[in-house]
């Protein structure tokens, strides 16, 4: 049997014990997994004990194929191992072992055999590959992975706390409940199907147009997070789509405000989301004292966050999270702008000169539970990284990264003809917006520039 070996090894901020804990969490698989090599939990049965497997879905380029592991070797605190029952290798065996190196230090190494098939022509073709491809995920994961025990620790003195999410089957509610869960929260996703779409999350109806709510199962939640609401980017802004995604946040949080604040045991906070938009396009700096700005998109975002006043008197401590262009490979601006700058169709959108406040993704779900943990945040917060770039910057760092050029403009009449009032207000818009509350509140970002931000997305070391 030609098998070939592979290892790969880190020190973390924490215990080996602390270590075992978190790879334990039941999301953790979905929390490591890259957005570039995406997942698929199928079935699972137990956790990471002796005998427990997970049966998934991956992808190899183009093509979907099943692997199913089974756990073996467990030990606690110390070691467990995946091997495959059935999959694209011949034989797969991933060992994760954990020690501690001090009171506050442990190691964790990743020791792996394999086979390819084919034989030695197999190995021939495709071992370096895979290696490569090895060390590309496991940097991913161990960076998320130090990240995670950081803002755990930070947090360490902190109850956990039982979480609603409405909007959590969306974009930016997947991934906050998959992070959440791994922080070691109770996490509970409102859905109108009552359905959760992430795996190892629980889920509950709600029907804000129907004014229902399960009340049993959200009871006694210690904060409600809301992100429910029509993506402005979806269709075309007709009068009528204007009303709808203006609805969708107003309606729907004035309805949960109500709802909450006349219930006999209230939550702590309530977390909403909110957009930068609020500042409306404007050429100067500005940070969560400046005055609401003008357009479609400011006058939503100032309803959206006045509809929940009623919990002031009911003692709820409220923020409203103003986020930035989120740098995501599953949605928003990134993943569409992708396609073009793979082929080398990229460039400044308009005159390039506007503003663009941006996000890392794993930054904004920090930026979530940290408004959830600290109560001397509340009122608006802006989620944006603390440097901001034009978009003549942006692109240029985004070609870079991907070894791409990036000199084919799009001309602002262009994007105004196809897209109306959209493209003023979410494409050409000047934002340069701070997050000055973070900022001295001494949140640490993980990725405040740009390029750390798109290498660490797109898997680019």
């Amino acid at each position: 049997m030609a098998v070939s070996h592979y290892s790969y090894e880190s020190n973390f901020p924490a215990t080996g014990a602390e270590l075992f804990a978190y790879h334990e969490r039941s999301t953790a698989l979905q929390r490591l997994t890259p957005p570039w090599q995406p997942v698929k939990i199928l079935n699972r049965s137990g956790g990471i004990e002796n005998g427990a497997t997970v049966d998934a879905e991956i992808k190899l380029g183009p093509i979907a194929t099943r692997w199913k592991l089974i756990h073996q070797d467990y030990s606690q605190g110390q070691q467990f191992a995946d091997f495959q029952i059935f999959g694209p290798l011949r034989y797969w065996h991933h060992l994760h072992s954990f020690c501690s190196l001090g009171s506050r230090t442990g190691n964790l190494k990743e020791t792996i055999q394999f086979e390819v098939p084919f034989g030695r022509l197999g190995r021939w073709l495709t071992e370096k590959k895979i290696k490569r491809t090895l060390n590309r995920l496991f940097t991913y994961r161990h960076t998320v992975t130090e990240n995670d025990l950081n803002h755990l620790i930070n947090f360490r003195d902190q109850s956990r706390r039982k979480v609603v999410i409405t909007g959590g089957n969306g974009l930016i509610g997947s991934d906050l409940a998959i992070f959440l869960a791994v922080q070691g929260h109770d996490v509970l996703i409102l859905s109108r199907s009552g359905k959760s779409l992430v795996f190892g999350i629980r889920a509950a109806r709600w029907d804000p147009k129907k004014r229902y709510i399960d009340s049993a199962a959200t009871a006694n939640a210690d904060c409600w997070i809301h992100l429910a609401g029509e993506n402005i980017a979806k269709r075309h802004w007709t009068q009528s789509r204007i009303r709808e995604i203006r609805d969708s946040r107003v309606e729907t949080t004035s309805f949960l405000a109500d709802y909450l604040a006349k219930l006999e045991d209230p939550p702590e906070c309530f977390i909403s989301a909110s957009g930068t938009g609020f500042y409306g396009s404007r050429n100067e700096v500005v940070d969560e004292s400046t005055s609401k700005g003008k357009g479609i998109l400011s006058d939503i975002c100032h309803a959206w966050e006045d509809a929940s006043n009623v919990l002031e008197s009911a003692g709820i401590r409220r923020v409203f999270v103003r986020t930035g262009v989120v740098l995501s490979l599953n949605g928003g601006a990134l993943a569409k702008l992708l396609p073009f700058y793979r082929v080398g169709l990229g460039g400044r959108i308009g005159s390039g000169t506007q503003y663009w406040s941006w996000i890392a993704m794993d930054d904004l779900l920090r930026v979530f539970d940290t408004a959830m943990q600290d109560s001397r945040l509340s009122g608006p917060i802006n989620a944006t990284a603390p440097i901001p770039v034009s978009n003549r910057e942006f692109s240029k760092t985004l070609g870079a990264i991907l070894n791409r050029p990036a000199i084919l403009p799009a001309p602002a009449w262009v994007l105004k003809s196809l897209l109306g009032r959209m493209a003023d207000e979410a494409l050409l818009s000047d934002q340069n917006v701070v997050p000055d509350k973070l900022t001295r509140m001494g949140f640490s970002f993980n990725f405040p520039e740009l390029d750390l931000a798109l290498s660490h997305s797109l898997g680019v070391y």
